[in-house]
């Protein structure tokens, strides 16, 4: 069984991404690219960002680790992902980050996954997580990607950050807008402080 760790280690999520033939497109901190395994999303479907070593995909609403990113690709478990990935970069043969051609993984024996529910609430596709509001709303441009925050620059959130909103299964529920973050102050803090009373 492939060691999670050791390739983690050895292998980064943009090679990973370029060993499964993505079209990365350059977005800042990230990379976009479409989603084989969805076909939907347009070419902005995959995010990678390499500093975080996360990737999400908008169509489907999910998101993790390079791992997570050769399973959703290929549509197999975690377990085959990281067996997939050793063998292609040979972990634990030569010692070595040497890709080998990834087409020679035979897809048939690739079990099939269930995909995302294709009814529900749909993920917004063109939200921006690197726009300034972003940051201005107190969120780390860095990782709204991964959690599927961003600038909303149409549609009825427009104008805010599109903050999802998730059941405890991981669906996708809805958005808030958020115009901004600030704390409340001083003063008002202290006129709505009460004190506690011990029981007598």
């Amino acid at each position: 069984m492939a060691d999670f760790a050791v390739i983690k280690e050895k292998v980064s999520i943009e090679q990973a991404a370029e060993a499964l033939g993505l079209p990365l497109q350059k977005s800042g901190s990230q990379f976009r690219a479409p989603c084989p395994a969805c076909g939907t999303g347009g070419p902005r479907a995959l995010a990678i960002t390499p500093a975080k070593g996360l990737a999400y995909c908008f169509s489907a609403g999910v998101g993790g680790d390079l791992l997570f990113l050769w399973g959703h690709v290929r549509k197999c478990s975690l377990a085959d992902a990281g067996e997939q990935i050793a063998d292609t970069f040979r972990i634990g043969n030569s010692g070595t980050r040497r890709p080998v051609n990834s087409e020679r993984v035979n897809q048939s024996t690739v079990p099939d996954v269930p995909q995302a529910p294709t009814s529900g609430f749909q993920p917004l596709d063109y939200l921006e997580a690197e726009h300034p509001a972003v940051s201005a709303a107190g969120f780390n441009p860095e990782e709204t990607a991964a959690l599927g925050i961003g600038y909303a620059n149409k549609g009825i959130l427009r104008g805010t950050v599109a903050v999802p909103i998730r059941d405890e299964h991981g669906t996708l529920l809805g958005y808030i807008g958020v115009t901004e973050a600030k704390c409340p102050s001083k003063g008002f803090l202290n006129r709505n402080v009460v004190p506690l009373k011990r029981p007598a």
